[in-house]
Formats: structure tokens, C-alpha cells, sequence
């Protein structure tokens, strides 16, 4: 009995610290104005700001995460076709070689790609949430959170 007690306690604390750590921060929910995202790549320099009037869809992704890979690619169609889209991928592979050969094979939009630099992931985190775990949100043209790890098809009809 003594045995199960201290699995059960073990379990609970493992829970509880597990659980507190979720992939979004507190400013970056659905109904709250987004944080400003200054971020560049080789083509340019963007604020989230500048956006205004257009849907924004943010995405953090990963060459090793194929969900969110795939997920990339697609918001990236999806942006190319629709000049009421703007797509934002924050990518946070560990080598920038990488990021620039993936984006070559996966036929990416360069301007709507950037890579976040180890020294800039702190601050990134703190504003948008974990990168253990990367979310997409979509932003409306007025700058407010409409949702958080939206499916392809929400997206789509949010921006009709």
C-alpha cells in the first residue's frame, strides 16, 4: 500500500508540472490583442503591425516535425493564392543550413520564411508561448488572436 501511495503522489507531481506548461502564453490567446513580431530573413525585415487589414497566419514549425512541416507548406499555398493572407513561418531548426535547405526542397516562399536565432527564442517565447510545442494562430486584420492551432479548413473559411 505504502508503494502505491508514493507512485500515486509521484504521478501527481509529474501531472501537475507537465501540465503547467503549455505552448501558449498568456498574452497570445484567442480574443487578445497579438504581441508585436519584429523578425527578418534575408529578404526582409517585417513587423506583425504592418499587417494590418489582413489575416495573418504565424506558424512556428520544424524540419524534424512533419506535422508542422506540412502544415508550412500548405499555409504557404494558402497565403499565395489569397492577397487577403499574410503567412508568417517562424521556423526554430538548430542550424540555419538546414532551415535554407528545407525551404529550397519544400518550394517555400522565401519572403514569408524566417528562421529564429538561438539568442532571439527567449523573447519569442515569452510573447507566443513554448517552442517545444509550436502553434500556428491566425490574427485578423485588426490585430486580435481569432484562433490558436486552427485546422487548414477553419483557416479557409475564416479568410472567405
Amino acid at each position: 500500500m505504502k508503494k502505491f501511495v508514493c507512485l500515486f503522489v509521484t504521478l501527481c507531481v509529474v501531472l501537475v508540472f507537465t501540465s503547467s506548461r503549455t505552448t501558449v502564453s498568456n498574452d497570445s490567446r484567442v480574443g487578445t490583442r497579438a504581441a508585436n513580431l519584429s523578425i527578418g530573413n534575408e529578404t526582409n525585415v517585417v513587423e506583425l503591425s504592418q499587417f494590418s487589414g489582413k489575416y495573418v497566419v504565424l506558424n512556428m514549425w520544424t524540419s524534424a516535425d512533419a506535422i508542422t512541416r506540412i502544415e508550412n507548406i500548405e499555409l504557404n499555398k494558402i497565403a499565395r493564392n489569397n492577397d487577403k493572407v499574410v503567412h508568417m513561418g517562424v521556423n526554430f531548426d538548430r542550424s540555419k543550413a538546414l532551415f535554407k535547405e528545407v525551404m529550397s526542397l519544400d518550394s517555400l516562399e522565401v519572403s514569408s520564411q524566417y528562421f529564429c536565432e538561438l539568442q532571439d527564442r527567449p523573447e519569442f517565447e515569452k510573447k507566443w508561448g513554448s517552442i517545444d510545442k509550436p502553434c500556428t494562430f491566425l490574427i485578423n486584420g485588426k490585430g486580435v488572436i481569432v484562433a490558436v492551432n486552427p485546422t487548414l479548413n477553419e483557416i479557409r473559411a475564416a479568410i472567405k
